[in-house]
């Protein structure tokens, strides 16, 4: 960009943070508004494969969790600016406007969220895709394993059994 004076300069890069800040206030608002009817999908193609979930591979993997895929406006807390920029990320990638989005809720009401819920839009009609998958890697380092203990469990009982 070429300016002639520095004032110019100025409201240009101020232009330019406005317009930012404008997309990041629409994403918010997409995301605290309630989800309408689906419209138009993404191509699947041009999506990252290990962010794509169908419903039923969601229900599988956190139903033991007690969790359940519910519409993002139930889920009134603030969401991370690593969020909001994975989905401005996203939408530039991609060059689409998202607008229906789910988030992963406690399906008991009395049981509270610790941190940020993990973060879905609609694709396609039953195909969801994660947007802030950079949760799930925190989610697997801070959980009890409850397997590993019951194979080191297994582990010492065979030992004792096979030595005598």
């Amino acid at each position: 960009m070429r300016f002639s004076c520095a004032d110019e300069a100025i409201i240009g890069v101020k232009n330019l943070f406005f317009h930012d800040q404008l997309l990041e206030e629409n994403i918010l608002l997409d995301i605290y508004s309630p989800n309408g009817s689906f419209e138009d999908p993404i191509d699947l193609k041009r999506l990252n494969i290990d962010r794509v979930f169908s419903k039923r591979q969601i229900a599988n993997k956190f139903h033991f969790k007690r969790y359940r895929l519910s519409d993002s406006v139930k889920y009134q807390n603030d969401y991370s600016v690593q969020t909001i920029l994975e989905i401005k990320n996203e939408q530039k990638r991609l060059n689409k406007t998202f607008k229906n989005y789910f988030t992963l809720l406690p399906s008991n009401s009395f049981r509270k969220l610790k941190r940020e819920p993990l973060l879905f839009i609609q694709v396609d009609e039953n195909i969801f895709y994660l947007i802030n998958n950079f949760l799930l890697d925190e989610q697997h380092s801070r959980t009890f394993k409850f397997q590993s203990i019951l194979s080191w469990i297994k582990n010492k009982i065979f030992t004792k059994t096979f030595s005598k």
